[in-house]
């Protein structure tokens, strides 16, 4: 039997499992608001916590049944379970991926996002909770806002403690590094914000919080520039609104297909007309065409082989910076490109057919199971919410074709967020609370136990991945600035036994050892060619740990050639030059140091047409132009005749 949802589920919690839900709360919390101070949590340090603390909420939330028997049957969102196969795919796929250890963290991030869909939907149940958690979700936004708000006045490129990339000039960015994660945060809140503010029932406080949030937010995803966010923001109202004329009348629905393109494009010319920023952006599209774009489209030009080599299970999470330099031919600049700026074609190359299909099927499903509960819901609270949400979701999926934003940690957080708990808000009104009973307890109690052993693995793996990391960068911070070698080995290896899957402390350790096998020196020239070899062996075994975690690593390739050319090993270490400089072509380093080693070895001819094709391919120095003088004329001297003797 079911109770209605007005009459507050039932009996009042007690007091202990308020505050049990209140942590679970804050700790859901934190990936969308403190995530988003992190400067995005784009980096490991920035985006393991939330890792780490959104489990452990996810967590409680999941034990919830263990610790209190009386909580009712769960709520599930939709499309959960296919987005539930899709995450055992990612994680299925780790040991197969091109970097696993790179997988991994793309594993924990798609069983984080969830188990927060599915906590979140849970939590949303008791009554008038949802202003409050909608209400912390605008604020934080707002609040991000204002600082892009003060950004602006004063002129400065710093965002927190460190300086914006100059490629962005002076477009806001809040607390992000990059102005177009920060205004897909904006673009996807906006519909709710704005459904919030004409609905009654969201109460005074929170419709207050609503326009405030609209105040400061409208000028900030103004200044950003970001065009895949306005045009996201468009999209996102656009389908709101439909919804909602949908839910009102046929008539209305199609009244709104007529007056929102005319709207749109009212509101577009007038924008052209007397924003300059609007004027200045677009321009660049209408004017330079390709050229505006930046890196994407030379980059999806590269694409076609990447997909053709691996067309159905893909190169595995996170592995596109690594697997793209081989492919890359259309974008001439040597640069570490860790995105695609495509979310669906990076979802088909790191994931194929397949992982692209189930993330397809996953939102057609739960986007036309919300749709259907928009239409039919007697409540219109949970059906206002629900369009908000909508729009929300469709603005980022405008955004995802021009950008990653589902790659950056607070932005996939908070729109689970306000749709998961506009879902619980709804399923509460329409369906109320349904108790466990019988057989179902019990299979409730070892499905619950599943999970929460699930979350706290995957909490730990984000502790312990995080700690690699963090001792990772102290090790590399004592070698290569303090020149402290002994306290580097200590960390490095510190960062080894928390995280064995971690690659870069392997890469630290052989560069460690080849710079001490260099400068090692000896009275006895015996036992100082003993010790370089000894040192040198040891830099060998380190970099082929890290090329047994990750072959991709270029890095570690070049430093077994260096480890190779200290122990006199010229032929092997030639190998490993031509190895780094054929998959990386891009990369000008590797490729003039494959050429000087042709040099260095005598082999004057292949070593003249390395650098000659260094320049061709535009890949070269003021190095590889020197060098092609010198060995043309030393070939050209040695092929002379010898004078002839004079009589």
């Amino acid at each position: 039997m079911r109770v209605a949802w007005d009459d507050g589920g039932g009996e009042r919690p007690s007091g202990f499992e308020r505050i049990y839900d209140g942590i679970a709360l804050l700790l859901l919390m934190w990936p969308a608001t403190g995530g988003m101070w992190l400067m995005g949590s784009t980096r490991t340090w920035g985006y393991a916590p939330g890792l780490f603390l959104s489990f452990l909420g996810s967590f409680l939330v999941f034990a919830r049944p263990l610790v209190f028997p009386g909580t009712p049957r769960g709520r599930v969102p939709p499309g959960f379970w296919i987005f539930a196969i899709l995450a055992a795919y990612v994680v299925l796929g780790v040991p197969l991926a091109a970097v696993p250890y790179a997988a991994r963290w793309e594993a924990l991030r798609w069983t984080c996002l969830l188990a927060a869909a599915w906590a979140w939907t849970q939590m949303a149940g008791r009554p008038h909770r949802w202003k409050w958690l909608l209400g912390v979700l605008l604020m934080a936004a707002a609040l991000d806002s204002l600082y892009a708000l003060i950004q602006e006045v004063n002129g400065s490129r710093m965002v927190l403690w460190a300086p914006r990339p100059e490629q962005y000039g002076g477009r806001a960015s809040g607390t992000f590094l990059c102005p177009n994660h920060f205004a897909n945060i904006l673009a996807m809140l906006f519909p709710l914000a704005l459904v919030l503010v004409f609905l009654p029932e969201a109460g005074f406080p929170l419709r207050l919080m609503s326009i405030y949030f609209l105040a400061v937010s409208a000028p900030a995803l103004y200044l950003s520039q970001s065009r895949s966010a306005w045009g996201g923001v468009v999209g996102g109202l656009c389908l709101t609104a439909l919804l909602l004329a949908w839910r009102k009348s046929r008539a209305w629905f199609l009244l709104a297909l007529v007056a929102l393109p005319l709207l749109v494009a009212a509101v577009g010319w007038t924008a052209w007309q007397t924003l300059p920023a609007v004027r200045a952006r677009i321009g660049q599209v209408l004017e330079m065409k390709e050229e505006a774009a930046g890196v994407r489209i030379p980059m999806w030009k590269d694409m076609p082989a990447m997909i053709r080599d691996r067309p159905v299970r893909g190169f595995g999470g996170g592995s596109f910076v690594w697997a793209y330099p081989p492919y890359q031919k259309h974008i001439k600049t040597h640069l570490t490109w860790d995105f695609l700026h495509n979310e669906y074609l990076q979802m088909q190359v790191e994931y194929g057919a397949i992982g692209l299909g189930l993330l397809l099927a996953g939102l057609l499903w739960g986007g036309l199971v919300a749709v259907r509960a928009i239409l039919r819901a007697r409540n219109r609270v949970g059906a206002a919410l629900l369009a908000g949400a909508a729009g929300g979701l469709a603005a980022s999926l405008i955004h995802a074709l021009f950008d990653f934003n589902f790659h950056i940690f607070p932005n996939p957080h908070a729109l689970v967020w306000i749709g998961c708990v506009s879902w619980g808000v709804w399923f509460m009104q329409e369906k109320g609370v349904a108790p466990v009973e019988g057989g179902r307890r019990r299979l409730r109690w070892v499905a619950s136990a599943a999970a929460v052993l699930a979350c706290g693995g995957g909490a730990w793996l984000a502790l312990s991945g995080g700690l690699s990391y963090a001792w990772n960068l102290k090790g590399e911070i004592a070698r290569t600035q303090r020149m402290d070698w002994e306290g580097a080995e200590l960390d490095y290896r510190k960062a080894i036994r928390w995280d064995s899957w971690n690659a870069q402390p392997h890469v630290g350790l052989g560069h460690l050892k080849g710079v001490q096998a260099l400068w090692y020196r000896d009275p006895d020239l015996a036992a100082e060619r003993e010790g370089k070899t000894r040192l040198a062996g040891q830099a060998e075994q380190h970099f082929r740990r890290a090329l047994e975690l990750n072959a991709c690593d270029m890095a570690a390739v070049f430093g077994l050639a260096r480890a190779y050319v200290a122990m006199g090993d010229r032929a092997r270490a030639l190998e490993q030059f031509r190895r780094a400089a054929d998959y990386q072509r891009r990369h000008v380093f590797y490729r003039e140091q494959y050429a000087i080693q042709l040099r260095q070895m005598g082999l004057a001819a292949e070593a003249l047409e390395a650098f000659r094709k260094n320049v061709e391919d535009g890949v070269a120095t003021e190095i590889s132009r020197l060098n092609i003088r010198a060995l043309e004329r030393k070939l050209a001297k040695e092929a002379a005749p010898a004078p002839t003797p004079a009589p």
